[in-house]
């Protein structure tokens, strides 16, 4: 089992006790506030929002894990288990939790991981849910989507100053769900003689960071042919691996 693996393993177990952990502590505020009926009902709202955020957090922990290798499965499994568990804690009526994984082209089985090599990278989980709360005078049905989203979009072109001498400009975007996300961790590599190689070893590679999603990088070396092609691998804060390559023409 490789290391990316078992960290997305981790990290769903983890996500799991959180977000049990959460509604057990709702379940407790909304057991002690059934004397006021004000309190009551601000109790059980919390109580609901407990149950969508830890929806979230499943889906999230999901893509971690099968965008670093676990299997697709997983996602499916994890929500089932979550399922279980919101049923389980609920402890003054009837509690039902349904997920439906998203199915329709991109999707399938709820994720799309499409790490192409036309500039975009996309590692995505979607699941629709629907909650029902019953029991001692309660009544909630609603239903929320949770779509975790993580894009890598690259960009750049190259300069070259004679023969196969280049100056190569790369530009990585990272967004979460549509808008500017900071990454973990971002590894650049470029495509040279069938093999890829590490510019970050080159004196004239340079890297800055804008602080909003946008990474800029600079090398130059000596590369045959008329473009260069290049991949990123990114980690976003919430730990979901992206991939993306670009083949940079002459600007």
């Amino acid at each position: 089992m490789s290391r990316k693996s078992i960290r997305g393993q981790a990290l769903v177990l983890a996500a799991l006790t959180i977000s049990l952990a959460i509604l057990s502590t709702q379940a407790y505020v909304y057991q002690r506030s059934r004397a006021e009926a004000s309190a009551d009902w601000s109790a059980l709202s919390d109580y609901v929002l407990s149950i969508e955020q830890g929806s979230r957090h499943v889906v999230v922990a999901s893509l971690v894990n099968v965008s670093n290798g676990g299997a697709a499965s997983n996602f499916r499994g994890n929500l089932d288990r979550w399922e279980s568990l919101a049923a389980g804690d609920y402890q003054f009526g009837r509690c039902d939790l349904n997920a439906t994984v998203a199915s329709q082209t991109p999707y399938s089985d709820g994720l799309w991981l499409d790490w192409g090599t036309d500039g975009k990278g996309v590692s995505s989980a979607s699941a629709d849910f629907t909650l029902n709360l019953s029991g001692r005078g309660a009544e909630i049905d609603m239903s929320f989507e949770g779509n975790i989203t993580t894009t890598a979009l690259v960009s750049g072109s190259f300069v070259r100053f004679g023969g196969n001498i280049k100056q190569v400009t790369v530009i990585l975007d990272l967004l979460n769900e549509g808008e500017p996300a900071l990454a973990e961790s971002i590894d650049l590599a470029y495509l040279k003689e069938a093999k890829w190689w590490d510019p970050s070893v080159l004196g004239s590679y340079s890297r800055q960071d804008f602080g909003n999603g946008t990474y800029l990088y600079s090398f130059t070396d000596e590369i045959p042919g008329n473009r260069v092609p290049v991949r990123f691998q990114a980690y976003d804060r919430r730990v979901v691996f992206v991939q993306a390559e670009a083949a940079l023409r002459a600007g």
